[in-house]
């Protein structure tokens, strides 16, 4: 990787490693610290934290392989070993992360979490996986091709790929907003903005075609008061500009907020095959 690469994939760890504790403690997922979608069929919050991770079960069969790539504390992990016979391996740069998901598998014998990371996957995850995903992880990346060519090798053939996540809309890559972008690439440590149609070109060249493209964006809760009283607290700062990493946190996810409002990012559930 270059010297850029490297710095932006240290930042990611540090900024993981910093907050992971107060996300799992603050956060209303615990140990799923991704967000909560309100699609069809949801009639709850802890229902809503675990959407997209029913969504991953429904591409599963018993004794299916999984790898989660970015996997955070592991609860998308433990949620399908809980319903569906599987095996389960996840990445996480941060070892405070991996620590933590470790202990909270202790009781599980079939997943298993490790700090590494997905830019350079250990070679016992070489086709090993039935199904490989990331949660909000792939836009941290410093270099896109290199994470579909990564998680191409963890795949058996006919194998699946998963990424859920924020990606730039016609609108948003045609210089539309581009200071509410850069809020957000700054404050969330994103080092990979794509449209999806950027995605699918980079996932075919390691053999991954797109086989299902889903809009989760209208079932985001968005512009709740919780999100108001941060743009109103964000608005403010801007007046004394202050530093440090929870502020440049709060500025990136009041971009994020106000982008997806605007329709210049979509949140997507994108499913690749492998050859």
């Amino acid at each position: 990787m270059t010297s850029e690469s490297v710095a932006h994939t240290e930042r990611v760890r540090r900024y993981y490693d910093r907050n992971s504790a107060a996300f799992e403690r603050l956060g209303q997922g615990q140990a799923s610290i991704h967000r909560a979608v309100w699609g069809p069929g949801v009639t709850n919050r802890q229902q809503a934290f675990h959407y997209v991770d029913k969504l991953l079960l429904e591409t599963l069969s018993p004794g299916a392989s999984v790898v989660d790539l970015g996997c955070g504390l592991g609860a998308s992990l433990l949620y399908l070993a809980s319903r569906i016979d599987m095996t389960g391996e996840g990445l996480t740069l941060s070892p405070k992360q991996a620590q933590r998901a470790a202990e909270l598998a202790s009781e599980t014998e079939n997943v298993r979490c490790r700090e590494g990371d997905y830019l350079a996957v250990p070679a016992d995850l070489y086709a090993s996986a039935d199904l490989t995903f990331s949660i909000e992880a792939f836009l941290h990346s410093p270099d896109a091709d290199g994470y579909f060519r990564e998680a191409s090798r963890t795949l058996r053939p006919d194998g699946k790929l998963v990424i859920c996540d924020d990606f730039l809309t016609a609108a948003g890559a045609q210089n539309t907003g581009q200071k509410l972008l850069q809020d957000f690439r700054t404050g969330w440590e994103v080092g990979s903005l794509l449209t999806v149609v950027q995605v699918s070109a980079l996932a075919e060249k390691h053999g991954l075609t797109l086989v299902r493209d889903l809009d989760l964006t209208p079932h985001l809760e968005l512009r709740r008061p919780r999100d108001r009283w941060i743009t109103a607290v964000v608005t403010l700062g801007r007046v004394f500009r202050p530093q440090g990493e929870y502020w440049r946190s709060l500025l990136g996810g009041d971009a994020l907020q106000r982008a997806l409002v605007r329709g210049l990012l979509n949140y997507r559930f994108l499913e690749f095959k492998r050859a």
